[in-house]
């Protein structure tokens, strides 16, 4: 039988290794997936719809949600395999066979059999600013964008003493490449956040800068996505 774990994309780090899980997913089937023991697990459907919920042995998981992204994190007791159960917005049901594992933060992306999204034959048959567009529309319904590869890229970067920054998720494409970070306000005041704070960061030159939350509470954090366009190589 063909595995239905279509994906896994590896990035190695000095001392680290991380994983990322493309997933396709069937009402009906069991598909067995990688677990973290360790750090909580983020769980999303790669269309970039909405987990409705999701439930599986209380003495196995715990359970955090983000109500706004409609993302779900869940955090394993123990070492024994589980099954668990993920109903979407289109109102399909998963189930899942969660394999627990001595790895770091897993992020799953659950797909479906089909895809609410266009499809283009190559990225740079379109126009720049709609390529810009369409993965920025992507990214913010924290769907998999097509034509991009997801790599996991956990790597906490330099930004201001009064923030923890840290890029979670790299989409590389031909022409453009989309990063995610996780900011955190560690201070005891609200913080204001402005998309032009972000652009001289070091990399590639920025095409564009979204943030979810512009306005963080004491140790509230928020999701900012920085679009690149990638280096030509001679």
């Amino acid at each position: 039988m063909k595995n239905l774990l279509i994906l896994i994309t590896i990035l190695l780090l000095p001392g680290s290794a991380f994983a990322l899980q493309v997933v396709d997913v069937v009402d009906g089937k069991t598909i067995p997936i990688v677990m973290s023991l360790k750090e909580l697990n983020r769980l999303t459907m790669s269309d970039g719809s909405r987990i409705e919920h999701i439930w599986g042995p209380q003495d196995r998981m715990t359970l955090e949600a983000d109500t706004d992204s409609g993302q779900l994190f869940v955090r394993v007791i123990g070492a024994k395999p589980f099954s668990l159960f993920v109903k979407g917005d289109n109102g399909e049901t998963y189930t899942l066979l969660a394999a627990p594992k001595d790895v770091p933060a897993e992020t799953i992306f659950l797909r479906p059999p089909y895809r609410n999204s266009e499809r283009s034959s190559g990225e740079r048959s379109l126009p720049y600013i709609k390529r810009v567009e369409r993965l920025a529309k992507a990214m913010g319904r924290r769907a998999l964008p097509d034509n991009y590869t997801p790599i996991q890229s956990s790597r906490v970067m330099p930004l201001w003493d009064e923030v923890h920054f840290k890029r979670e998720i790299v989409y590389s494409g031909d022409s453009l490449s989309g990063e995610v970070y996780w900011l955190t306000n560690l201070t005891q005041k609200e913080m204001r956040l402005d998309e032009r704070e972000f652009r001289a960061i070091k990399g590639n030159p920025i095409a564009a800068v979204a943030i979810d939350k512009h306005l963080l509470k004491p140790h509230e954090s928020t999701e900012v996505f920085i679009i690149r366009k990638m280096e030509q190589r001679p």
